[in-house]
Protein backbone atom coordinates (compact mmCIF):
# COMPACT_ATOMS: atom_id res chain seq x y z
CA UNK A 1 0.00 0.00 0.00
CA UNK A 2 1.29 3.53 -0.70
CA UNK A 3 2.65 5.56 2.19
CA UNK A 4 0.44 8.32 3.59
CA UNK A 5 2.00 11.75 3.92
CA UNK A 6 1.04 13.30 7.27
CA UNK A 7 1.63 16.80 8.57
CA UNK A 8 0.60 18.00 12.03
CA UNK A 9 0.37 21.43 13.66
CA UNK A 10 2.78 22.47 16.38
CA UNK A 11 1.81 21.35 19.88
CA UNK A 12 0.10 24.21 21.68
CA UNK A 13 0.18 25.11 25.34
CA UNK A 14 -2.26 23.25 27.62
CA UNK A 15 -5.80 24.64 27.70
CA UNK A 16 -6.30 23.27 31.23
CA UNK A 17 -4.21 23.94 34.30
CA UNK A 18 -3.99 21.92 37.49
CA UNK A 19 -5.38 23.82 40.48
CA UNK A 20 -3.65 23.98 43.83
CA UNK A 21 -5.61 23.13 46.97
CA UNK A 22 -6.16 26.79 47.83
CA UNK A 23 -7.59 27.45 44.35
CA UNK A 24 -10.23 24.71 44.47
CA UNK A 25 -13.87 25.84 44.26
CA UNK A 26 -16.46 25.08 46.91
CA UNK A 27 -18.11 22.36 44.76
CA UNK A 28 -21.67 23.26 45.66
CA UNK A 29 -24.39 21.14 44.05
CA UNK A 30 -28.01 20.20 44.47
CA UNK A 31 -27.55 17.00 46.46
CA UNK A 32 -31.26 16.25 46.24
CA UNK A 33 -31.05 15.88 42.45
CA UNK A 34 -28.00 13.66 42.32
CA UNK A 35 -29.93 10.90 40.49
CA UNK A 36 -29.48 12.87 37.25
CA UNK A 37 -25.76 13.15 37.89
CA UNK A 38 -25.48 9.41 38.50
CA UNK A 39 -27.37 8.70 35.29
CA UNK A 40 -25.12 11.01 33.27
CA UNK A 41 -21.96 9.55 34.78
CA UNK A 42 -23.04 6.00 33.97
CA UNK A 43 -23.73 6.98 30.35
CA UNK A 44 -20.22 8.41 30.18
CA UNK A 45 -18.86 5.10 31.48
CA UNK A 46 -20.68 3.31 28.67
CA UNK A 47 -18.97 5.61 26.18
CA UNK A 48 -15.53 5.04 27.70
CA UNK A 49 -16.04 1.27 27.77
CA UNK A 50 -16.43 1.34 23.97
CA UNK A 51 -13.81 4.05 23.40
CA UNK A 52 -11.91 3.72 20.12
CA UNK A 53 -10.35 7.17 19.79
CA UNK A 54 -6.72 8.25 20.08
CA UNK A 55 -4.59 6.15 22.41
CA UNK A 56 -3.76 9.11 24.63
CA UNK A 57 -6.11 11.75 26.01
CA UNK A 58 -4.26 14.94 26.92
CA UNK A 59 -5.39 16.85 30.01
CA UNK A 60 -3.38 19.84 31.13
CA UNK A 61 -0.21 18.67 29.40
CA UNK A 62 -0.50 15.11 30.75
CA UNK A 63 -1.46 12.01 28.79
CA UNK A 64 -4.10 9.61 30.10
CA UNK A 65 -5.74 6.50 28.74
CA UNK A 66 -9.52 6.12 28.52
CA UNK A 67 -9.32 3.65 31.42
CA UNK A 68 -7.96 6.40 33.68
CA UNK A 69 -10.98 8.60 32.94
CA UNK A 70 -13.31 5.66 33.58
CA UNK A 71 -11.61 4.92 36.90
CA UNK A 72 -12.02 8.58 37.87
CA UNK A 73 -15.75 8.45 37.19
CA UNK A 74 -16.14 5.17 39.08
CA UNK A 75 -14.35 6.71 42.05
CA UNK A 76 -16.60 9.76 41.84
CA UNK A 77 -19.73 7.57 41.85
CA UNK A 78 -18.41 5.69 44.89
CA UNK A 79 -17.75 8.98 46.69
CA UNK A 80 -21.19 10.28 45.73
CA UNK A 81 -22.87 7.12 47.02
CA UNK A 82 -21.01 7.21 50.33
CA UNK A 83 -21.37 10.93 51.05
CA UNK A 84 -24.04 11.78 53.61
CA UNK A 85 -24.42 15.32 52.30
CA UNK A 86 -22.87 18.15 50.27
CA UNK A 87 -20.17 18.90 52.84
CA UNK A 88 -18.81 15.35 52.84
CA UNK A 89 -18.96 15.23 49.04
CA UNK A 90 -16.96 18.46 48.73
CA UNK A 91 -14.38 17.21 51.20
CA UNK A 92 -13.94 13.90 49.40
CA UNK A 93 -13.48 15.59 46.02
CA UNK A 94 -10.83 17.88 47.43
CA UNK A 95 -8.97 14.92 48.97
CA UNK A 96 -9.14 12.40 46.11
CA UNK A 97 -9.17 14.21 42.78
CA UNK A 98 -6.96 16.37 40.63
CA UNK A 99 -8.96 19.38 39.43
CA UNK A 100 -8.14 21.26 36.23
CA UNK A 101 -9.43 24.68 35.22
CA UNK A 102 -10.08 25.82 31.67
CA UNK A 103 -7.71 28.60 30.66
CA UNK A 104 -9.49 29.53 27.43
CA UNK A 105 -8.09 31.22 24.35
CA UNK A 106 -8.18 34.60 26.09
CA UNK A 107 -6.33 33.24 29.11
CA UNK A 108 -9.35 33.95 31.32
CA UNK A 109 -11.31 30.75 30.83
CA UNK A 110 -14.17 32.53 29.06
CA UNK A 111 -16.86 30.14 27.83
CA UNK A 112 -20.32 30.43 26.29
CA UNK A 113 -23.33 28.38 27.47
CA UNK A 114 -26.39 27.83 25.33
CA UNK A 115 -29.50 25.69 25.49
CA UNK A 116 -29.81 22.53 23.41
CA UNK A 117 -32.18 22.48 20.51
CA UNK A 118 -33.20 19.31 18.66
CA UNK A 119 -35.05 20.05 15.42
CA UNK A 120 -37.91 17.94 14.12
CA UNK A 121 -37.71 18.06 10.34
CA UNK A 122 -39.91 16.79 7.52
CA UNK A 123 -37.97 14.16 5.57
CA UNK A 124 -38.26 11.30 3.13
CA UNK A 125 -36.58 7.92 2.90
CA UNK A 126 -36.21 8.49 -0.84
CA UNK A 127 -35.44 11.51 -2.99
CA UNK A 128 -38.61 13.30 -4.09
CA UNK A 129 -39.52 16.66 -5.58
CA UNK A 130 -40.43 17.88 -2.08
CA UNK A 131 -37.33 16.36 -0.47
CA UNK A 132 -34.35 16.82 -2.82
CA UNK A 133 -31.50 17.44 -0.34
CA UNK A 134 -29.56 14.48 1.09
CA UNK A 135 -28.22 13.55 4.49
CA UNK A 136 -25.09 11.43 4.20
CA UNK A 137 -23.70 8.63 6.32
CA UNK A 138 -19.99 8.68 7.18
CA UNK A 139 -18.06 7.95 3.97
CA UNK A 140 -15.89 4.84 3.97
CA UNK A 141 -12.94 6.76 2.53
CA UNK A 142 -12.79 9.13 5.49
CA UNK A 143 -9.79 8.42 7.70
CA UNK A 144 -8.90 9.67 11.16
CA UNK A 145 -5.21 9.86 12.05
CA UNK A 146 -4.08 9.69 15.68
CA UNK A 147 -1.07 12.07 15.89
CA UNK A 148 0.25 10.12 18.91
CA UNK A 149 1.06 7.22 16.58
CA UNK A 150 3.43 9.59 14.76
CA UNK A 151 5.04 10.86 17.97
CA UNK A 152 2.88 13.99 18.01
CA UNK A 153 1.23 13.64 21.40
CA UNK A 154 -1.27 16.37 22.23
CA UNK A 155 -1.96 17.40 18.64
CA UNK A 156 -5.53 17.29 17.39
CA UNK A 157 -6.66 14.26 15.39
CA UNK A 158 -6.45 14.66 11.64
CA UNK A 159 -9.47 13.83 9.50
CA UNK A 160 -9.10 13.47 5.77
CA UNK A 161 -8.88 11.14 2.79
CA UNK A 162 -6.03 9.49 0.92
CA UNK A 163 -5.64 10.73 -2.65
CA UNK A 164 -4.33 8.78 -5.65
CA UNK A 165 -0.77 9.79 -4.83
CA UNK A 166 -1.02 8.31 -1.33
CA UNK A 167 -1.08 11.67 0.44
CA UNK A 168 -3.48 12.52 3.25
CA UNK A 169 -5.68 15.40 2.12
CA UNK A 170 -8.35 17.39 4.00
CA UNK A 171 -11.77 15.85 3.52
CA UNK A 172 -14.27 17.48 1.16
CA UNK A 173 -15.72 20.80 2.32
CA UNK A 174 -19.41 21.74 2.39
CA UNK A 175 -19.01 23.53 -0.94
CA UNK A 176 -17.37 20.50 -2.55
CA UNK A 177 -20.07 18.18 -1.23
CA UNK A 178 -23.18 20.30 -1.80
CA UNK A 179 -22.18 22.37 -4.85
CA UNK A 180 -19.68 20.16 -6.67
CA UNK A 181 -21.53 16.96 -5.61
CA UNK A 182 -18.37 15.18 -4.44
CA UNK A 183 -20.37 12.43 -2.67
CA UNK A 184 -23.34 12.14 -5.04
CA UNK A 185 -24.03 8.71 -6.49
CA UNK A 186 -21.92 6.81 -3.96
CA UNK A 187 -24.84 5.29 -2.08
CA UNK A 188 -24.21 7.35 1.06
CA UNK A 189 -27.64 9.01 1.23
CA UNK A 190 -29.65 7.92 4.28
CA UNK A 191 -32.55 10.41 4.09
CA UNK A 192 -33.71 13.46 2.14
CA UNK A 193 -34.78 16.87 3.49
CA UNK A 194 -36.99 19.63 2.12
CA UNK A 195 -34.49 22.51 1.96
CA UNK A 196 -30.82 23.40 2.39
CA UNK A 197 -31.38 25.29 5.62
CA UNK A 198 -32.84 22.18 7.28
CA UNK A 199 -29.68 20.31 6.30
CA UNK A 200 -27.48 23.03 7.81
CA UNK A 201 -29.67 23.22 10.92
CA UNK A 202 -29.28 19.49 11.51
CA UNK A 203 -25.54 19.69 10.87
CA UNK A 204 -25.15 22.43 13.47
CA UNK A 205 -27.25 20.71 16.13
CA UNK A 206 -25.68 17.29 15.58
CA UNK A 207 -28.92 15.34 15.91
CA UNK A 208 -32.59 15.69 15.15
CA UNK A 209 -35.84 13.85 14.61
CA UNK A 210 -36.88 13.08 11.04
CA UNK A 211 -40.60 12.77 10.35
CA UNK A 212 -41.52 10.89 7.18
CA UNK A 213 -44.77 11.45 5.24
CA UNK A 214 -46.09 8.18 6.71
CA UNK A 215 -45.80 9.67 10.21
CA UNK A 216 -42.84 7.48 11.11
CA UNK A 217 -40.18 9.23 13.19
CA UNK A 218 -36.50 8.30 13.40
CA UNK A 219 -33.46 9.83 15.04
CA UNK A 220 -30.70 11.20 12.85
CA UNK A 221 -27.70 11.10 15.16
CA UNK A 222 -24.17 12.37 14.81
CA UNK A 223 -21.66 10.02 13.19
CA UNK A 224 -18.70 12.25 12.22
CA UNK A 225 -17.63 15.57 10.74
CA UNK A 226 -15.23 16.32 7.92
CA UNK A 227 -12.84 17.96 10.39
CA UNK A 228 -13.01 21.46 8.93
CA UNK A 229 -13.43 24.61 11.03
CA UNK A 230 -16.99 25.65 11.85
CA UNK A 231 -17.95 29.11 10.57
CA UNK A 232 -21.26 30.62 11.64
CA UNK A 233 -23.56 31.52 8.75
CA UNK A 234 -25.44 33.88 11.06
CA UNK A 235 -22.23 35.71 11.97
CA UNK A 236 -21.42 35.97 8.27
CA UNK A 237 -24.72 37.78 7.69
CA UNK A 238 -24.01 40.07 10.63
CA UNK A 239 -20.58 40.95 9.25
CA UNK A 240 -22.17 41.61 5.86
CA UNK A 241 -24.53 44.10 7.50
CA UNK A 242 -27.68 42.10 6.74
CA UNK A 243 -28.60 41.83 10.42
CA UNK A 244 -27.30 43.19 13.69
CA UNK A 245 -26.23 40.85 16.49
CA UNK A 246 -29.24 42.00 18.50
CA UNK A 247 -31.86 41.19 15.88
CA UNK A 248 -30.55 38.04 14.21
CA UNK A 249 -32.45 34.80 14.91
CA UNK A 250 -32.57 31.34 13.42
CA UNK A 251 -35.88 32.08 11.71
CA UNK A 252 -34.56 35.32 10.20
CA UNK A 253 -31.57 33.46 8.75
CA UNK A 254 -33.92 30.84 7.29
CA UNK A 255 -36.20 33.50 5.78
CA UNK A 256 -33.29 35.46 4.32
CA UNK A 257 -31.80 32.40 2.64
CA UNK A 258 -35.21 31.41 1.31
CA UNK A 259 -35.66 34.87 -0.18
CA UNK A 260 -32.22 34.77 -1.85
CA UNK A 261 -31.98 31.29 -3.45
CA UNK A 262 -29.25 32.37 -5.88
CA UNK A 263 -26.94 33.26 -2.99
CA UNK A 264 -28.01 30.51 -0.59
CA UNK A 265 -25.54 27.86 -1.79
CA UNK A 266 -22.57 30.23 -1.63
CA UNK A 267 -23.54 31.56 1.80
CA UNK A 268 -23.94 28.09 3.30
CA UNK A 269 -20.66 26.96 1.74
CA UNK A 270 -18.84 29.58 3.83
CA UNK A 271 -19.24 27.11 6.68
CA UNK A 272 -16.91 24.34 5.42
CA UNK A 273 -17.69 21.90 8.25
CA UNK A 274 -19.95 19.05 7.21
CA UNK A 275 -21.68 16.57 9.51
CA UNK A 276 -22.47 12.94 8.76
CA UNK A 277 -25.23 10.92 10.40
CA UNK A 278 -26.66 7.52 11.08
CA UNK A 279 -30.30 6.66 11.67
CA UNK A 280 -31.55 5.05 14.87
CA UNK A 281 -34.80 4.47 16.75
CA UNK A 282 -35.81 7.30 19.08
CA UNK A 283 -34.23 6.89 22.57
CA UNK A 284 -36.49 5.40 25.21
CA UNK A 285 -36.06 8.47 27.43
CA UNK A 286 -36.94 10.80 24.55
CA UNK A 287 -33.71 12.76 24.88
CA UNK A 288 -31.41 13.58 21.93
CA UNK A 289 -28.07 11.84 21.45
CA UNK A 290 -24.83 13.65 22.19
CA UNK A 291 -21.41 13.22 20.62
CA UNK A 292 -20.58 10.28 22.94
CA UNK A 293 -23.44 8.34 21.33
CA UNK A 294 -25.48 8.38 24.53
CA UNK A 295 -28.75 10.23 25.10
CA UNK A 296 -28.32 13.51 26.95
CA UNK A 297 -29.25 13.96 30.62
CA UNK A 298 -31.26 17.13 31.30
CA UNK A 299 -29.31 19.72 33.32
CA UNK A 300 -26.36 17.32 33.52
CA UNK A 301 -25.02 17.14 29.95
CA UNK A 302 -23.02 20.01 28.50
CA UNK A 303 -21.48 20.76 25.13
CA UNK A 304 -17.70 21.05 25.28
CA UNK A 305 -14.80 21.59 22.93
CA UNK A 306 -12.99 18.22 22.97
CA UNK A 307 -9.78 20.03 22.04
CA UNK A 308 -9.94 21.57 25.55
CA UNK A 309 -11.98 19.20 27.73
CA UNK A 310 -11.89 15.55 26.65
CA UNK A 311 -15.09 13.65 26.03
CA UNK A 312 -15.65 11.44 29.04
CA UNK A 313 -14.38 13.85 31.69
CA UNK A 314 -16.50 15.15 34.55
CA UNK A 315 -16.90 18.93 34.50
CA UNK A 316 -17.98 21.47 37.08
CA UNK A 317 -19.03 25.05 36.56
CA UNK A 318 -20.96 27.94 38.10
CA UNK A 319 -23.17 30.05 35.87
CA UNK A 320 -26.59 31.65 35.63
CA UNK A 321 -29.47 30.53 33.44
CA UNK A 322 -32.10 32.99 32.15
CA UNK A 323 -35.63 31.83 32.84
CA UNK A 324 -38.31 32.37 30.19
CA UNK A 325 -42.02 32.86 30.80
CA UNK A 326 -44.79 31.12 28.85
CA UNK A 327 -44.46 33.64 26.03
CA UNK A 328 -40.70 33.15 25.74
CA UNK A 329 -39.70 36.43 27.39
CA UNK A 330 -36.57 36.25 29.54
CA UNK A 331 -36.91 37.17 33.18
CA UNK A 332 -35.07 36.19 36.36
CA UNK A 333 -31.86 34.18 36.24
CA UNK A 334 -31.32 31.00 38.19
CA UNK A 335 -27.84 30.26 39.48
CA UNK A 336 -26.36 26.82 38.84
CA UNK A 337 -23.47 25.06 40.55
CA UNK A 338 -23.47 21.68 38.92
CA UNK A 339 -21.32 18.67 38.21
CA UNK A 340 -21.77 17.33 34.74
CA UNK A 341 -21.05 14.03 33.08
Amino acid sequence: APAVAVSTPAVKAPDLRLLSERELPDFADSFESKSGLIKAAKKTLSYLAAYNGPRYIRIGGRDYGAAALADSIKEFLAVLDKASGPAELRSSIRERFDVYQSVGQDGLGKVVFSSYYQPMLPASEKKTAKHPYPLYRRPADMVSVDPALFDRKGADALIGRVDKRGSLMPYFTRGEIDIRKALAGKGLEIAWLANKFDVLDLHIQGSGILRYPSGKEVLAKYAATNGHTYNSVGLLLVKAGIFSKEEITRDKVRDYLGAHPDAEGWILAQNPRYTFFELAPLPDDGEPFGSIQQSLSPVRSIAIDPAVIPLGALAYFTTVSPQADEEGRLGDQEEFDIYHG
